[in-house]
């Protein structure tokens, strides 16, 4: 079977039977396969298939979350940083997933040298992973070869089979995590915001669009009863522009996490045209997350004219885009398109933003789009 390196494969034995997990993966998808096998947040590792590196895990119960948090560090390493955690870890004599973890953010600690020959490549390496970058005349000035000489007799190197491995005390080892909340880290690559969640002098990260059981398992850390009693504030990271980052804040300050959490699942979408979305909020005069969220999901039953400034400018674009209102290739002088325009904006609600023309498309009804259900996802109570 393929695996991807920055993945976690494990095999789980429980009364029913053995059954392997790969993590990553999201927490809804973990709780139902964890009551699949009758688990519950803890998970007996009777062996590791995959990475081979991570076997000291075998035959420990270890915390399901913490597994799936570092399955999720660990994929977004280089090749060279993944033989940096795989040899660190390697040495461990009895390690937890609280100290994987941390080593997973302190790779830098360590330098791992798998090509012995190329001194001036070593020495360059080596010392980029230690200062982070190095300046343009550090690049010209520097003899890498000599500190590339100079690391490799030091007679500290510890052979491992990821490469000859080297601990960089000068770099300070730092506890990220403390076996109880997790440190920040942007995973899925989607993230709109990230809200800090303060709780008694503790902090929890969540990235919208997020989870509702990522939400719960992240104030159950945090030890807090509810999100009312915690203290939080948004930073923005990949919201697309100032208008929808302005949108976002104020349902984050006007009405909490949830409509905040219902904008961003939009803001999210990787097809979204967020032009018309919002030439449609603004026709509709809706500020709210779930509703918003309900326009997006309806977006194809409104018509945005980008431009359109007079009753002609709608009934030209009606006839080249509405097969009831084409007109043949002789008739165009013979079409009132002003008189159209206006039949349109009358039978559909038609309205000019400035700038653009919004109606609903052909039988459509837009009392009948907000007045759905609403979503099921209720965080008042979490």
């Amino acid at each position: 079977m393929e695996v991807d390196m920055g993945t976690i494969n494990v095999q789980i034995s429980t009364y029913e039977g053995n059954t392997s997990l790969i993590f990553p993966m999201e927490d809804s998808v973990l709780a139902d396969k964890l009551q699949a096998i009758g688990c519950g947040s803890e998970v007996p590792i009777s062996s590791v298939i995959w990475p081979s590196g991570l076997n000291m895990l075998n035959g420990l119960i270890v915390s399901a979350d913490e597994l799936n948090f570092l399955a999720k560090s660990i994929e977004r390493f280089d090749d060279s940083e993944y033989d940096q955690f795989m040899a660190s870890a390697s040495l461990e004599k009895s390690p937890d997933l609280e100290r994987l973890i941390n080593l997973s953010f302190n790779i830098n600690h360590y330098t791992v040298i798998r090509d012995v020959s190329d001194l001036a490549g070593i020495g360059e390496y080596h010392l980029m992973n230690i200062r982070g970058s190095l300046s343009k005349i550090e690049l010209e000035t520097i003899n890498f070869a000599q500190v590339g000489r100079e690391l490799l007799s030091s007679g500290k190197g510890i052979p491992t089979e990821y490469g000859l491995l080297f601990e960089n005390e000068e770099v300070p080892f730092q506890q990220v995590y403390d076996g109880t909340t997790f440190p920040p880290y942007l995973y899925r690559g989607n993230e709109v915001a990230v809200v800090n969640m303060h709780y008694q002098g503790k902090t929890e990260y969540l990235y919208l669009p997020e989870e509702d059981i990522s939400i719960e398992k992240a104030l159950k850390r945090l030890g807090a009863p509810c999100l009312s009693d915690c203290t939080m504030e948004i930073e923005m990271f990949n919201c697309p522009d100032k208008c929808w980052r302005d949108r976002l804040e104020t349902n984050f300050e006007i009405a909490g996490l949830r409509e905040a959490n219902f904008l961003a699942e939009v803001l999210a979408r990787p097809d979204i045209d967020l032009y018309k979305l919002q030439c449609v909020t603004d026709y509709a005069e809706v500020v709210a997350g779930d509703e918003i969220q309900k326009l997006a999901d309806h977006l194809d039953d409104f018509i945005v004219i980008k431009g359109a400034e007079t009753y002609v400018d709608v009934g030209e674009y009606i006839t080249q885009h509405e097969l009831e209102y084409a007109v043949g290739e002789n008739m165009p002088d013979f079409v009132d398109y002003s008189k159209l325009g206006e039949f349109i904006m009358q039978e559909r609600n038609g309205e000019f933003m400035g700038g653009c023309f919004v109606c609903m498309e052909a039988g459509c009804d837009y009392t009948q789009i907000m007045c759905e259900n609403p979503h099921d996802m209720e965080m008042e109570g979490i």
